[in-house]
């Protein structure tokens, strides 16, 4: 998908890579919100242009609004949570934000960093921490 041109951009463009989870989780927000934006899937080997003037280390996904360049999935949707803030990602009342935020970091810790380790190549590594996925809901997995 080749960028819009500027006059035919919407105000927020999200630049993903094709099939990273944390771009997706990012998409997940702004279905939720009914945000209209763009979206630009971006090769990182080869980022278009207009994102390497604002990013010259590239960290996707990337989130930007007029003049705001954010990446980081937890920082874009905090801001999108703050910036458009019906319907809120999480519940009014403290206890059900921490009990969404550990989600969050549950999922973060359990089954995105094993993610990475199976895209990074390593055989081996990648063996366990497939395993590891497979484990029953919970279980540690301190040996991957």
């Amino acid at each position: 998908m080749s960028p819009p041109g500027p006059r035919s951009r919407s105000a927020l463009t999200l630049y993903s890579h094709l099939d990273c989870p944390r771009s997706h989780a990012i998409r997940f927000v702004l279905a939720l919100k009914g945000l209209p934006h763009d979206l630009v899937y971006v090769d990182p080997a080869h980022p278009p242009s207009e994102l390497e003037a604002v990013m010259p280390r590239l960290a996707l996904p990337v989130l930007i609004e007029r003049d705001v360049v954010l990446y980081e999935p937890r920082i874009i949707a905090e801001y999108l949570d703050e910036r458009f803030p019906h319907p809120p990602l999480l519940p009014s009342d403290p206890l059900g934000r921490a009990r969404g935020r550990l989600t969050v970091f549950r999922i973060e810790q359990e089954w995105l960093s094993l993610l990475d380790q199976i895209r990074q190549g390593d055989t081996a590594g990648a063996a366990k921490a497939r395993e590891a996925l497979r484990a029953e809901p919970g279980k540690p997995h301190s040996s991957v």
